[in-house]
Order: C-alpha cells, then structure tokens, then sequence
C-alpha cells in the first residue's frame, strides 16, 4: 500500500471518529441550538432554535428584522430558546448550544459585570446591545443554564438546521418589510390625500 493511501486511509479513519464523537456527543437528553445571521452586517438579520429530544427534532422558531447585525441575532436566538425552555420545559436538564462566542461569554461571564456597573463597560462607556444583555440576563436569572459554545458550519446537525432556518427568518424579514418603491408610493398617496 501507498504512504499516500495509508495516509488518506488514516485521515478519514479520524475524521469518520470525529464526526462519530459530534454527532453522539449531541443526541442525548433536550438539547437547544440557536442561531443568527445577518447579510450584509449590518442588514436584514435572522434568528432561529431547534429543539432535539434524543437527536430528533421537536419544535423550531424562527423570525427575523429588516434592520439588524449578527450579534443581535445570534442574542435574539439565544432568548428566544430562553423563553421557549422557560415556558415549556421545567424540572428536565436542558443543554442550550449556539456558535457565538459573543453570546456564551456575555451570557456566562461578562453579564454579570455589565450589570454592576449599571450595564455599561467601564465607567460610562455604553454597552452596545444593552436591552438585549437585559432581556437575557433576566430569562437566565429565571431558568439559570450555561450556554455552551458549538462549532458553527461543521456539520453538526442542529447548528446546521438552526442557521438555515435563521436564513429564512431572514427572508421572512425581508418580504415583510416595504421596498423603498412601497415607500415612495406610500408618501405619494399620503400627499396626494393631504
């Protein structure tokens, strides 16, 4: 046999192992992906969560805004799937995963210090997305969870599903809101009427 081919053997060998570890590592118990997207940065935006009870999904959310960044998606995700767990899971261990670091930080850490200094970063440099760092550190005092961290865009299944149905709760966002010519008509009506 080949160095090459054993090498090419070896390497799908590890990565069947890997995927194998993912997959598993992620099927038991209620588990919870959020996510968010937003094109282009700032822009329209969606956010979306994906229930999994024993690696089958039970329940998906989705919404959208027409004028958003990533971060405030990837949050909105990330209490949406908050106040869903809140509302309809009690007593049973839940995982709650997303692929920003942004959001698992600021969740499991940073929060806590925002909130000392009157949700500001330092002294009174203002915190960027303070009403949603409020919002979430309100849905975790109710439902304390530790947000867990995924890699995003590597296959794992409810990360895969949550950012494809952020994509459409981009889209929905999108067909809801008026296009600049929907605006323009909407001001020569009203002037025509005034």
């Amino acid at each position: 046999m080949s160095r090459a081919r054993s090498t090419a053997q070896t390497l799908a060998h590890v990565d069947q192992r890997l995927a194998a570890n993912v997959t598993s590592r992620h099927d038991d118990g209620l588990l919870v992906y959020a996510d968010g997207a937003c094109e282009p940065n700032p822009g329209a935006g969606g956010w979306a969560f994906v229930v999994y009870r024993d690696g089958l999904e039970v329940y998906s959310e989705c919404g959208g805004d027409p004028d958003a960044t990533n971060n405030t998606m990837e949050m909105t995700a990330a209490l949406q799937a908050l106040r869903w767990i809140a509302e309809n899971i009690s007593g049973e261990p839940v995982r709650l995963l997303t692929d920003s670091m942004y959001v698992v930080n600021g969740c499991n850490d940073w929060r806590h210090g925002w909130k000392r200094k009157g949700w500001k970063r330092g002294a009174v440099k203002a915190l960027a997305n303070a009403d949603l760092w409020q919002a979430l550190d309100a849905a975790l005092i109710a439902r304390p969870i530790k947000l867990e961290w995924v890699k995003g865009h590597c296959g794992i299944i409810g990360n895969e599903r949550a950012d494809e149905l952020s994509l459409i709760g981009r889209q929905s966002a999108l067909d809801r809101s008026p296009s600049s010519l929907d605006l323009i008509r909407q001001q020569l009506d009203y002037s025509a009427r005034a």
